[in-house]
């Protein structure tokens, strides 16, 4: 299985170009990026601009001129729903985030990715609100999906204060995902999101199945810190990562053994052994899922 983590936006390092932090992925043993297209997400003008496709293009063939994939997209999203105007109905999220999101599929077109992660919709005092304005923001993304040839992946997450969205769990997620009737949505698991919930997550695994289609492995304990699994103490992190992989292992599941982890900005020399450590634990974790 290969294995892959965030660049720039969450691992970042001080005082290198994005070309050569990529190289320093690539020498770590990582074998692609989780590709962030979330830059002026609130700003959906920028979005739409040809200067920010133009980034896009750059970024990624930085990325391939250094060997790595591009594994997964991750599309823009609302920060709980805080970063843009409305009531915090479905009409006004639509308003405000269809024409980025349209326009990040495009350019996961431009840059042969075939998997895209999303924060879905959710209206935290209405399930049937939530689950209605999922199916239809799908239908409204389905078309530019099918063109580019991108499968859609819906991440369990959570709302202010570290609340229940509706969304944050597989049996609030699956059901949406079943009700699309389509192959090309699934669901992405955030390790870090479930544990803030207690959640299992090799249960989360088979509860979706066929349908995983995406990882975001980080630990926590209880808030969204995003670190590398182990590297907190026993009785911070509450997930069982060995029994997580052999659930991958079970279910069958094919994709990137994907880290979603974050740091402060690291000093280049600190950045490599940052790297080597995070790749080895992904390698030993995606190896007991195969």
């Amino acid at each position: 299985m290969k294995i892959s983590t965030a660049l720039e936006l969450a691992v970042r390092i001080d005082g290198v170009s994005f070309r050569e932090a990529a190289r320093m992925m690539k020498r770590a043993g990582f074998n692609g990026v989780d590709f962030s297209l979330c830059r002026d997400q609130t700003s959906p003008e920028r979005q739409l601009s040809p200067a920010w496709m133009e980034d896009v293009r750059l970024r990624a063939s930085s990325l391939k001129a250094e060997g790595l994939e591009i594994a997964q997209c991750h599309l823009p999203y609302i920060g709980n729903h805080i970063d843009r105007p409305g009531d915090g109905g479905y009409r006004d999220y639509e308003a405000f985030a269809l024409p980025g999101l349209l326009r990040s599929l495009e350019a996961c077109g431009e840059i042969g990715c075939h998997l895209a992660v999303i924060h879905p919709y959710f209206d935290a005092m209405s399930a049937a609100a939530t689950k209605s304005g999922n199916l239809r923001l799908i239908e409204k993304l389905m078309p530019a999906m099918e063109k580019h040839g991108v499968r859609l992946a819906l991440e369990n997450i959570w709302g202010t204060n570290y609340t229940d969205t509706g969304t944050s769990r597989a049996e609030d997620i699956m059901p949406i995902i079943e009700a699309t009737g389509s192959e090309l949505v699934g669901a992405c698991i955030d390790t870090g999101h479930a544990n803030i919930f207690g959640l299992d997550i090799a249960a989360m695994a088979r509860v979706y199945g066929s349908k995983l289609f995406a990882l975001h492995v980080n630990g926590n304990a209880g808030k969204d810190e995003h670190v590398i699994p182990y590297t907190m103490s026993d009785w911070c992190e509450k997930m069982d990562y060995h029994a997580f992989s052999a659930a991958l292992k079970e279910i069958g599941f094919k994709g990137y053994y994907n880290l979603e982890i974050s740091c402060g900005s690291l000093p280049k020399g600190i950045a490599q052994p940052f790297l080597n450590y995070a790749a080895a634990v992904a390698r030993a974790l995606a190896d007991m899922a195969e």
